[in-house]
């Protein structure tokens, strides 16, 4: 009888430790190569329809250097654009806040737009369709790990952090355009890179803004393990850290948003948190927030909204990012007024 309940015991440990490293596997191949998403409907109506939405939309992969072969698009303000029902609206909004802009379809500079984690480049398309209308040329790159990318593994910014300045850069010389003056708009992980990449490179951008980043990846792998593994959550945590470092070649401890925006002396900084948001916690913006040493930084709380709903609450967001380029694009003293783009000025 004891026997056979220590052998009991022993398969019920077998089995119970399977399941934990299945779990850790499954985490970790999660968090560096989550299925890829396909392309959405309304991806393929906007690209179908670019002029319908006010943009001009072409495709281009980066050409040579280290990150060859990213496929980007390339979105600008048409210069005889359809309705472009939301892109009027956001230039509406900037009017009423006093915000002057060039006539629709001139270019004010350019912004390259991260996706976040499990996304792709065209799901910034939406975003492109306002920015565009406010007189901003974007680039939108495949994320590694992501869309159509040919790299495996996402590392979260440990290489990707020189991946926005390169878009912007092959982009320029594809379509022949001053790059500019420049900014960077990210979300989750997105924006993680996003404060990462204006460290790296503080010269060429003039502003940069995120939403829904986190402050060091440890700490969402540590939320997580807390959420899923319950009192395993320290040996899950070790567990999936040691799978990404070998399996990827970083240690998520070394990805550190908080330290890239204690950098960012040199230009504006927008950080932005739903309210709402149990994925990656509201204290992880206000950390990174307290960080940034800029004079020029803005916080935005963006109420009701969780991690993934950020931009689609009544909350005007998307005009806030606008006006918050756009006064980081123009010089101060330079008043232009602002045409809808059916208006007889075009």
């Amino acid at each position: 009888m004891r026997r056979t309940f220590l052998r009991l015991f022993i398969v019920a440990g077998l089995c119970a430790a399977t399941a934990f490293s299945v779990a850790c596997w499954l985490a970790a191949s999660r968090l560096i190569c989550p299925t890829r998403r396909v392309i959405q409907d309304y991806h393929l109506e906007i690209l179908g329809h670019a002029s319908a939405h006010g943009l001009l939309i072409r495709s281009f992969a980066i050409a040579d250097g280290e990150w060859k072969g990213t496929p980007c698009l390339v979105c600008e303000p048409a210069r005889a654009p359809g309705l472009a029902e939301k892109g009027n609206k956001l230039r509406t909004q900037l009017a009423a806040e006093g915000i002057s802009l060039k006539p629709w379809g001139e270019i004010i500079g350019s912004l390259v737009l991260l996706h976040g984690h499990t996304g792709r480049k065209e799901d910034h398309l939406p975003v492109a369709e306002r920015l565009c209308a406010a007189g901003f040329r974007c680039v939108l790159p495949d994320l590694p790990g992501h869309g159509d990318h040919p790299v495996k593994f996402a590392a979260f910014g440990f290489r990707e952090a020189s991946l926005p300045a390169a878009a912007l850069s092959s982009a320029a010389t594809a379509f022949q355009f001053d790059p500019e003056p420049a900014g960077i708009f990210g979300i989750s992980q997105g924006g993680a890179i996003a404060l990462q990449a204006a460290a790296a490179d503080p010269r060429r951008w003039i502003a940069v803004a995120e939403l829904s980043s986190f402050a060091a990846l440890d700490d969402v792998i540590e939320n997580q393990a807390r959420n899923y593994f319950g009192p395993l959550w320290r040996p899950a945590r070790l567990t999936v850290s040691a799978l990404v470092k070998w399996r990827a070649g970083y240690e998520p401890a070394s990805i550190r948003p908080l330290d890239a925006a204690a950098k960012l002396d040199s230009m504006r900084v927008l950080i932005g948190h739903g309210d709402q948001d149990t994925f990656v916690p509201p204290s992880q913006a206000k950390v990174l927030f307290a960080a940034v040493p800029a004079a020029e930084k803005q916080f935005l709380s963006v109420a009701g909204a969780g991690h993934s709903t950020v931009l689609v609450t009544s909350q005007p967001v998307y005009a806030t990012l606008a006006k918050f380029f756009t006064t980081a694009a123009l010089p101060p003293a330079e008043t232009i007024s602002l045409s809808p783009a059916a208006s007889p000025s075009q």
